[in-house]
């Protein structure tokens, strides 16, 4: 008889992007199976390498479906594996240019809907914890939870993503409220501005809440993918189910 594995399995989507290529190559160090959809399989398995992955790790716990974010029949994929369904879903899509797609932007929104409808159809048995990945800056009422000149910069020059984001979030928290809902809870990660230089690590990651945000100028992709992976992927994630913590140095 096979063994159950005690590990959970962790169905990620925008793997390729920084963020969630930290966390998914933290999570296949330490021995999680993980599945991933991409559009172009070799270029997340070539990121991963270049991250010191092992291929063993990667042919022993990775699992890469191919297709598109905005296809729900694709999305399916990573969900499930042989009899598993995906415990934690972590969701890093997003964009990291400009050009006119930068001002009309619906990626994240679309993603997320699209998510929650192929968990709707999968009906699973067992109901995912929903992680994605969103902003600080977003908030229109409350604390402030960036510096003053990043919150007129953001209000300007992002304006649209940060839309799409709140769309993103608000599928996610209606879907939770919701009399059937298909997750077990979620948690919106808010990082500040998000950079490709230095990790620092989990001891100089200052985090927040909606209520008390950590405002901070910036922190390294890695170091997001890092946090995430220990606090909600190895560590307990039932302290952060329903909150969009704030993340920064």
């Amino acid at each position: 008889m096979a063994s159950i594995p005690s590990k959970p399995l962790i169905a990620f989507y925008g793997a390729t992007g920084g963020c969630c290529l930290a966390a998914v190559t933290n999570a296949l160090n330490e021995g999680y199976d993980c599945t991933a959809l991409a559009r172009t399989p070799s270029k997340l398995t070539n990121l991963l390498i270049s991250k010191g992955v092992s291929q063993s790790a990667i042919d022993s716990h990775l699992t890469i479906s191919q297709g598109d974010v905005l296809n729900v029949e694709d999305v399916k994929g990573p969900l499930t594996l042989k009899s598993r369904s995906a415990e934690v879903i972590i969701s890093g899509i997003g964009i990291v240019n400009g050009g006119d797609s930068f001002h009309k932007i619906k990626l994240c929104g679309n993603a997320a809907s699209n998510v929650i409808t192929a968990l709707k159809e999968l009906k699973l048995t067992k109901k995912p914890v929903m992680v994605v990945i969103s902003s600080t800056g977003l908030t229109l009422t409350g604390p402030r939870d960036v510096p003053l000149l990043f919150k007129l910069i953001y209000q300007y020059m992002l304006a649209n993503p940060h839309a799409d984001k709140r769309r993103m979030e608000a599928a996610i928290t209606s879907e939770y409220n919701s009399s059937n809902s298909a997750i077990k809870g979620y948690v919106l990660v808010r990082p500040s501005l998000l950079t490709n230089g230095k990790a620092y690590g989990k001891d100089y990651i200052r985090v927040g809440t909606d209520a008390a945000p950590a405002v901070g100028y910036t922190i390294s992709r890695n170091d997001v993918g890092l946090w995430m992976f220990e606090n909600l992927i190895k560590g307990d994630n039932s302290k952060y189910l329903g909150q969009a913590p704030t993340i920064t140095y």
